[in-house]
């Protein structure tokens, strides 16, 4: 059973896959500047992870570099040490993975963006929470046929004229594209 399931771990990804982040975890995030944001979350998170990781793995190893007492017992508890170190490296060796794709995607992001000073990241947030809410209406268009109170809570949260520009999209007499709403 042991070549069984090592075999069928081959397979096994103990973190997100690529497609995840880059579709759901940063993709689904609607503008660049929202999706940058959102990289800059996740590689605090796992650069600080991975900093704890690296830690506990430097002490795991100064704990195991005793030496080993003799008998049935330390033996046991030596391959269980074992174990837990290949464990610790496989979880390292994805943090790095998963870090190292998001970071490639901020960078690229970035790009996209290009240099911010305060004025333009106010405008960056505003379009981003703007992009939001108009895809907010437009899912609610397309599921309900009309903008459901829980969007149009969201929307009056948008300072004035945002809520103008959002609302210009599904007003009354406007060419009302729920499809273009939600990016399609």
């Amino acid at each position: 059973m042991k070549a069984i399931i090592e075999k069928l771990m081959v397979d096994y990804q103990q973190k997100h896959s690529d497609y995840q982040i880059q579709n759901f975890i940063i993709g689904s995030q609607g503008s660049d500047w929202a999706k940058y944001n959102q990289a800059l979350r996740e590689i605090d998170a796992r650069w600080n992870q991975l900093l704890g990781l690296e830690d506990a793995m430097e002490l795991f190893n100064l704990k195991t570099a005793w030496a080993w007492p003799f008998g049935k017992r330390a033996q046991i508890r030596k391959k269980q040490m074992e174990r837990n170190r290949k464990s610790m490296g496989r979880e390292i060796n994805e943090t790095k993975r998963e870090l190292q794709l998001i970071v490639d995607l901020a960078v690229e992001l970035k790009e996209k963006i290009g240099v911010t000073d305060d004025h333009k990241k106010i405008k960056l947030e505003a379009d981003a929470w703007q992009q939001k809410a108009i895809k907010m209406a437009g899912i609610d268009l397309l599921v309900n046929g009309r903008v459901g109170s829980t969007t149009l809570n969201f929307i009056l949260s948008l300072p004035k004229p945002d809520q103008a520009m959002v609302i210009e999209h599904f007003k009354p007499g406007a060419k009302v594209d729920p499809f273009k709403m939600i990016g399609l």
